[in-house]
């Protein structure tokens, strides 16, 4: 018997079940951390199946033969969670149901349908089903950071950076379980039972970091003003002509010409380390679309970038000037930022320096 792959299925089994333990009996789990807990339960009970392949007497081939088919079911795993972190609220019983289909219906032909060509088959069907998924997963991971930039002054706890990451490695154990799954390899199998282990464990730690977010939708619920509302009805009675379009848009635009500078002034609004663009929209009587319109068009930034700028050209720089002998995590914290990496990566875009170096000079 190989000891080293036997002992890596004993602690990644180990690991999968406590965590998904931990995942699920929490108080109050997001929708991410329960889908997390239910991935967790998979790859504990598919992880411990391996252990047959290596009891004596067990025909290894055969065995192998079953679990390749069962395995490529990981892949649904991978997809799901992905799709759920870009996509917040994609993921249902139906959509699961519908994703996993193929791979029983492969499950269950195996049985019947011997031979290369069926396995070959299906590692076709793997292989594709895993580049589809990691296309979509690029193509959504802009969306949503293009979103979140569009809805909240903060990125620290909704940004997903960090699967970018995760999800290159999880394409890599994918393709590492494909090229070894028809051979018993104890160091291939242990290298494979190790790194998706690891990717588990970073992908778990990002879980927790995030915060729940339901991205609005392309209106927003809340009223708009009279003026606005009447424009609105205007425009579906003027036509739908391109020149009509546009001096619509222009309308929508000076409504908003300095409202939102007047009311950024005046409330310092910028302060609010958990200001959003719903909140924004809702003190300016306007809809999520007319202002994203006035920030894109107008002041050519989007609602993150305009924010933190308010807060390094209003605050942070003027706090440097009056009170050099601050420190700059105190700086950061009273204008408004909840971490020091992002107050670093705005001020740099602000003034093309650090904090540090502008408040040596």
């Amino acid at each position: 018997m190989n000891v080293l792959p036997v002992f890596l299925i004993g602690v990644s089994v180990c690991w999968y079940a406590l965590r998904a333990d931990e995942l699920l009996r929490r108080p109050s789990p997001s929708r991410l951390q329960r889908l997390l807990g239910c991935i967790f339960v998979w790859w504990c009970l598919s992880t411990l199946k391996d252990l047959f392949i290596y009891i004596p007497g067990v025909d290894a081939g055969q065995a192998l033969w079953h679990i390749f088919f069962v395995d490529g079911c990981g892949a649904v795993t991978f997809a799901l969670f992905i799709f759920e972190l870009t996509m917040p609220g994609w993921v249902t019983r139906r959509r699961t149901a519908w994703m996993l289909m193929p791979f029983v219906v492969f499950f269950v032909l195996h049985f019947f349908l011997h031979g290369s060509w069926f396995f070959t088959l299906f590692t076709a069907f793997f292989v594709a089903f895993a580049w589809v998924t990691f296309f979509i997963a690029i193509i959504k991971g802009r969306s949503y950071a293009k979103a979140i930039r569009q809805n909240y002054s903060d990125l620290q706890d909704v940004d997903i950076s960090w699967m970018g990451y995760i999800m290159v490695a999880f394409f890599v154990c994918q393709h590492i379980w494909w090229a070894v799954s028809s051979s018993l390899d104890a160091l291939a199998d242990s290298f494979y039972y190790a790194s998706s282990l690891v990717c588990w464990h970073f992908t778990l730690r990002g879980v927790n970091r995030l915060r729940s977010v339901r991205l609005p939708e392309e209106e927003s619920s809340i009223p708009i003003t009279p003026d606005e509302n009447k424009l609105s009805g205007g425009e579906e009675t003027a036509g739908k002509t391109g020149s009509t379009s546009l001096s619509a848009c222009q309308k929508r635009l000076s409504l908003l010409d300095g409202r939102l500078e007047q009311l950024m002034d005046d409330e310092q609004l910028y302060l609010n380390p958990d200001l959003t663009m719903l909140e924004l929209c809702a003190r300016l009587r306007t809809n999520r679309t007319y202002l994203s319109e006035y920030l894109s068009i107008r002041l050519n930034t989007t609602f993150y970038d305009y924010v933190n700028r308010l807060r390094i050209e209003r605050c942070a720089i003027p706090m440097m000037k009056s009170q050099p002998d601050v420190s700059l995590d105190y700086i950061a914290a009273q204008s408004g930022f909840k971490s020091m990496t992002t107050f670093r990566r705005a001020f740099r875009k602000v003034t093309g320096q650090l904090p540090s170096d502008y408040m040596r000079q």
